[in-house]
């Protein structure tokens, strides 16, 4: 699993690749999470192939830590199986769901 963070004047991307099965799998975002100083976050998934409850548990602690610093989190480019694995889990319901980065700005211009 490989994790990058780009940080722009209005919002941070933190970008997945690869799959979402444990805890290790997330060391590498936990450290980058601490890097953050723009709270408005967008979880790039465009090559982030599978996640469990691990994942979901990490977004949601990225959206607590976002809202606890007047931020918000989109997701972008989510797949149809992630898509499957939000709606039952009702995560969908939580996060907005985006494809392109003009709707992530139209999003936090809100």
């Amino acid at each position: 699993m490989d994790v990058r963070l780009v940080s722009e004047a209005s919002m941070s991307v933190l970008s997945f690749d690869g799959k979402i099965m444990s805890d290790a799998d997330l060391t590498e975002a936990n450290d980058l999470l601490s890097n953050i100083t723009q709270w408005n976050v967008v979880l790039d998934f465009s090559k982030l192939t599978y996640t469990n409850s691990t994942g979901i548990a990490f977004f949601v602690k990225v959206l607590t830590r976002a809202r606890l610093n007047q931020g918000d989190v989109v997701m972008m480019q989510v797949n149809e199986q992630l898509v499957k694995i939000f709606e039952l889990t009702k995560i969908n319901q939580v996060f907005q769901l985006v494809n392109t980065m003009e709707e992530v700005n139209a999003y936090f211009k809100k």
